[in-house]
């Protein structure tokens, strides 16, 4: 059952195409599969001369390079559990992860050990921290680096992953099944704190073949991402399809609305994903020669641009398409490749049964908004829980469906379309507000670059809707009234937004999440402007 966990068919790649380019980085260069299986055993095999065992925890917090793959990879061929963890994190979120995933070593690069050292000086049980090696771009192995870093409690200097990996051997074999528990895959945290999320060989593997059920990757593909490795998006949407197919993938440091083209263009792309504000963004942008300057064929576009996707398309020269996921559970709905249903998040993909309830867990009717729950037909296909929080994932698992809190409608041909997060949508006047289409109306206005709608408490106990906008830097002056009166033309009465606040930037996760617990929490503000109460009378 090899097909089902990712080290073992690296290594049958590695053995019957040792030469085949697997991954190139923008700012390094390119790999074979022959190279990043050789940089995975030697992971393993120091993993295992250190006397870590099987089940030990792993701790990346490595950006877009090579090393990532390689630890993520060696880990589990020497039976241990990766944590990948997002490079933003730090402070308070950090020390819940390391607290709660409970690691016995941390491999990060340099500029992360200062926040990792204050983190782990308060850990019951402090890990080892390893720097990861510098080593120049297009060098063939990590180099060792000298002289000791100070970092809080953490010294680093002698603790390279180059002094550990050195003299690496032949790792010993560990039995590896898809049911195996291989990753600790934290949540983003935009509406809690984050959960760890037990992933399986097989979760991993079958979140890279729903995607390529809805991308239609071939070996002849050029995968291109800018989003950030360790995150279940670029890990199996990515780099786990083009190993499956043989292609090849092209990996950029992170996403640049200016530089995107030009990336495109040169790695040669014919496929890549788009999410959060990343399309938002291109599209903001003045149209420019370079955006159809591409081989791109089809990309994934999530959220896509609701009202203009046949404009979207037509623009930057490429088919776009949809797929509904998350860390928590896989990927179960997505629109099947070769169909085509504007503004559908899917329907559901093969091994997967998917369906909508009201609060009860009673199904609804078609055209009716409720919560979408999954389950597996497969095993060993989703989560295998979350770690170290048992009440939580009874509570997720309640009557056998995993609950994803998201809200949607089916229509009445079976295909799925997303309304909002379940804690993200508002009620107001007696009504439910969708924060998404909240969001749709305000970035529409040609002056706004980025927006997020979210709820703020109201004192006749429902909500008060607030937006914080972000404007193009290129706008002209506008005056929060203006904006809303955009709204008021374009949304019902209810769904206006009472208050409004500008703002540089959107708080967000490196996946371009927004972070709306962070809006919420700080709430009004002597910035926000204050339209008064909405009535059905205000319409304009």
């Amino acid at each position: 059952m090899t097909e089902y966990v990712p080290h073992l068919v690296l290594r049958r790649l590695a053995a019957e195409a040792p030469e085949h380019v697997l991954v190139e980085f923008l700012d390094d260069r390119a790999y074979t599969a022959g190279e990043l299986y050789e940089r995975a055993k030697a992971v393993a095999f120091g993993l295992q001369r250190a006397g870590h065992a099987p089940g030990d925890r792993v701790a990346l917090v490595i950006g877009n390079r090579i090393d990532f793959l390689a630890w993520w990879l060696g880990t589990a061929i020497a039976g241990l559990v990766s944590v990948p963890l997002n490079t933003a994190m730090r402070g308070s979120v950090l020390h819940h992860m390391l607290r709660l995933s409970g690691p016995v070593l941390v491999v990060a690069e340099r500029e992360f050990l200062p926040d990792i050292a204050v983190v782990a000086a308060d850990l019951e049980h402090a890990p080892q921290v390893l720097e990861v090696s510098q080593a120049p771009a297009g060098s063939t192995a990590g180099a060792v680096t000298t002289g000791a870093v100070t970092a809080g409690a953490v010294t680093t200097g002698a603790l390279t992953t180059g002094a550990f990996l050195a003299g690496a051997g032949e790792p010993a074999p560990q039995e590896a099944l898809p049911s195996t528990f291989a990753s600790i895959m934290f949540t983003s945290g935009t509406t809690g704190p984050s959960k760890g999320v037990m992933w399986s060989h097989r979760m991993a593997m079958g979140k890279a073949e729903s995607a390529m059920a809805v991308m239609g990757h071939t070996s002849s593909d050029v995968l291109f991402t800018c989003l950030p490795l360790f995150h279940a998006n670029g890990l199996c949407t990515s780099f786990l399809p083009a190993l499956i197919v043989r292609a090849r993938l092209v990996v950029a440091p992170r996403f640049s609305a200016s530089g995107f083209w030009p990336a495109i263009r040169k790695s040669g792309a014919t496929v890549t994903n788009m999410l959060g504000s990343m399309g938002a963004l291109l599209w903001k942008r003045e149209p420019g020669d370079e955006e159809r300057d591409h081989r791109l064929r089809k990309a994934l576009v999530i959220p896509p641009p609701v009202g203009h996707i046949e404009e979207f398309e037509g623009r930057f020269g490429f088919e776009s398409t949809q797929l509904y996921g998350s860390t928590d559970v896989g990927v179960p709905l997505g629109i099947p490749d070769g169909q085509r249903r504007p503004e559908a998040c899917g329907r559901p993909l093969p091994g997967w049964e998917c369906r909508l309830v009201d609060a009860w867990d009673a199904p609804v009717e078609d055209g009716r908004p409720g919560e979408l729950v999954v389950r597996p037909r497969q095993p060993f296909a989703t989560q295998l829980g979350y770690y170290g929080m048992p009440e939580a994932t009874v509570e997720a698992w309640r009557n056998l469906w995993f609950h994803t809190g998201d809200l949607m409608r089916r229509d009445e041909d079976g295909w799925f379309y997303f309304l909002d997060r379940a804690k993200d949508s508002m009620r107001r006047s007696g009504e439910n507000i969708s924060s998404y289409e909240v969001e749709q109306v305000v970035v529409s206005h040609p002056s706004v670059r980025d927006a997020a709608a979210y709820g703020i408490p109201s004192e006749l106990g429902e909500d008060e809707v607030m937006v914080s906008v972000v404007l193009r830097e290129d706008a002209p002056a506008v005056a929060p009234e203006d904006v809303l009166a955009w709204c008021r033309g374009r949304l019902p009465y209810f769904a206006v937004p009472r208050y409004l606040q500008f703002l540089d930037e959107l708080p967000r996760t490196q996946t371009a999440k927004v972070r709306k617990s962070d809006l919420r929490a700080a709430g009004l503000t002597a910035a926000t402007y204050d339209a008064g109460p909405t009535s059905r009378s205000r319409v304009g």
